[in-house]
């Protein structure tokens, strides 16, 4: 089924214009960079400094328990490795495939950022990014829909930790 999904965006939606965006998308995610751009950012402001901190803390975790644990019990070989006629747009990445760490550290970050006092515009930002972000990878054929999903559940779960811990924390400093 996931093969089916990923043939079908492409038959459906490839073209010239994706084919030069999507990887620039893509990119964005690659080491989280534009999550840890933004919590670096939230830092500068003392009023959304603990929400930078803990985006950083949600993405590291999404990244250790999604690369140091879940992706080497699962080994699952990336797309392109079983469809080797498949021309890629971006470099192979190396590693396997479940869960994808770009969706998980973008939704790792998101998740904070949908429990921070920022915008509510800036919220629906960060999500847009990181459902952006995880369709690049389907399109770019370097995940399968469900490594994408994966992720996505992973980075929720994890940024929900952080926050929760964060919430247990402050309620017993503040007693």
């Amino acid at each position: 089924m996931d093969m089916a999904i990923l043939y079908g965006i492409q038959s459906c939606l490839g073209c010239p214009f994706l084919n030069t965006v999507m990887p620039y998308i893509t990119m964005l995610g690659e080491h989280g960079v534009v999550w840890l751009a933004i919590a670096v950012c939230l830092m500068i402001s003392k009023k959304y400094r603990m929400w930078g901190v803990l985006m950083l803390i949600a993405v590291a975790a999404a990244y250790l328990v999604g690369e140091e644990l879940v992706k080497p019990l699962v080994a699952r070989p990336r797309p392109f490795s079983i469809d080797t006629a498949y021309q890629l747009l971006i470099p192979a990445p190396s590693g396997y495939s479940m869960p994808s760490g770009h969706t998980s550290a973008s939704f790792a970050a998101a998740t904070v950022l949908l429990f921070s006092p920022i915008r509510r515009c800036w919220k629906a930002g960060a999500f847009v990014l990181a459902g952006l972000i995880a369709f690049s990878r389907l399109y770019l054929f370097v995940h399968n829909p469900s490594d994408v999903l994966a992720g996505a559940i992973l980075g929720a779960v994890c940024a929900l930790c952080v926050v929760g811990v964060m919430r247990v924390v402050s309620k017993r400093r503040n007693s």
